[in-house]
């Protein structure tokens, strides 16, 4: 690791940066109540629910049969990426069920429409939902502004720091 050299209490290296920002993150309960608030809102929006339901179904199916290849299959789709357990992908590379895209998909327990594991598992959307993503994003720039200057960013009353 690079020497570093102290300006004002401010490292001047990536990596020297990186460890005083981890070292004064670990010593305050920050983002831990951050990652506890995220949870809250995933659980509350359904997202909890929905992974652990494709887990399962991915398992009742046949799809995965180890805890490793369920996880592989729930974060490729967290992330908006195909994974073979999910089902098959069309031409424009999004997942299919019986060779037709359906937009609205189908919920568990909704009485209209019988609920269909495999559909389920091909259309289920488990991407964290946008305004969780934003939600953490500010979080995390409360806790590093409260441990370093962030460039470009206005102090509250609207003056550049």
């Amino acid at each position: 690791m690079p020497s570093s050299t102290s300006t004002n209490g401010v490292s001047s290296t990536p990596d020297a940066l990186e460890s005083d920002l981890l070292v004064k993150l670990s010593a305050s309960c920050a983002l831990e109540d951050l990652q506890e608030n995220l949870l809250g809102s995933l659980h509350r929006l359904g997202w909890t629910e929905k992974v652990t339901t494709l887990a399962a179904e991915l398992l009742r199916a046949g799809r995965c049969e180890t805890f490793d290849e369920v996880l592989a299959a729930v974060l490729a789709s967290a992330e908006g990426r195909h994974h073979p357990a999910l089902g098959p992908k069309s031409a424009n590379g999004e997942s299919t069920s019986n060779g037709s895209k359906e937009t609205n998909g189908t919920k568990k327990g909704n009485k209209d429409t019988p609920y269909d594991p495999i559909k389920y598992i091909e259309e289920v959307n488990v991407r964290i939902p946008e305004p969780v993503v934003e939600e953490g994003v500010r979080g995390l720039k409360d806790i590093l502004r409260e441990v370093a200057d962030l460039e470009g960013e206005s102090t509250p009353n609207g003056e550049k720091k």
